[in-house]
């Protein structure tokens, strides 16, 4: 995957996603901080600004290593983020990728990681042409699940345990799209 100098920005009819920036440290820590979004996260909620900062360092890092993407979501219109999608764990030969992505409760049941993800997607299956998009979903998490089925991701298997969370052990789901599934289903999205 030959990633572009600078990180691609996206837009949507509700959205601008965008590189994430130091003056997004408040913003981001409002969303992983909350108890209710990091409910089915691989970590525990953030305690303080040290969380966000160092979150938003690993983001530039991840970038200039050509190991990942994160995108900050904005609102369009809107002062502040209201969460990110990340395209991560790219592989050499760059034809696959994992997402992930968060969005604050105030702005659940909107549509909004459904648009974002859209965009990402179809980023990411074309000029970078990854093959392939995997997600890791705590199976519990059926918001996320939806979401992601309906944008064509396919339920591929059950790690049982995989996970300890804060002295939680849970399960993986493990969701997968292919970049001709993604073609396929472009004239219902």
């Amino acid at each position: 995957m030959n990633l572009p100098d600078g990180i691609p920005g996206l837009v949507t009819p509700r959205l601008a996603l965008r590189a994430c920036v130091p003056a997004d440290a408040l913003a981001v820590l409002a969303v992983f901080s909350d108890p209710e979004v990091m409910r089915y996260w691989s970590t525990p909620p953030w305690n303080g600004l040290a969380d966000a900062e160092a979150f938003l360092q690993r983001a530039k890092a991840q970038w200039e290593a050509g190991a990942g993407i994160r995108w900050v979501l904005d609102e369009r219109g809107g002062d502040r983020a209201v969460g990110t999608v990340t395209l991560f764990a790219l592989h050499p030969g760059g034809d696959r990728a994992e997402v992930g992505f968060a969005l604050r409760r105030a702005s659940w049941g909107r549509g909004y990681m459904r648009e974002a993800l859209t965009s990402v997607l179809d980023w990411a299956f074309g000029a970078p042409g990854l093959r392939r998009v995997e997600a890791d979903v705590d199976p519990r998490n059926e918001a996320s699940v939806r979401t992601l089925e309906r944008l064509g991701f396919a339920r591929e298997g059950l790690l049982r345990e995989r996970w300890e969370v804060a002295g939680e052990v849970v399960d993986s789901l493990i969701l997968g799209l292919l970049r001709r599934e993604w073609r396929r289903g472009a004239a219902g999205r």
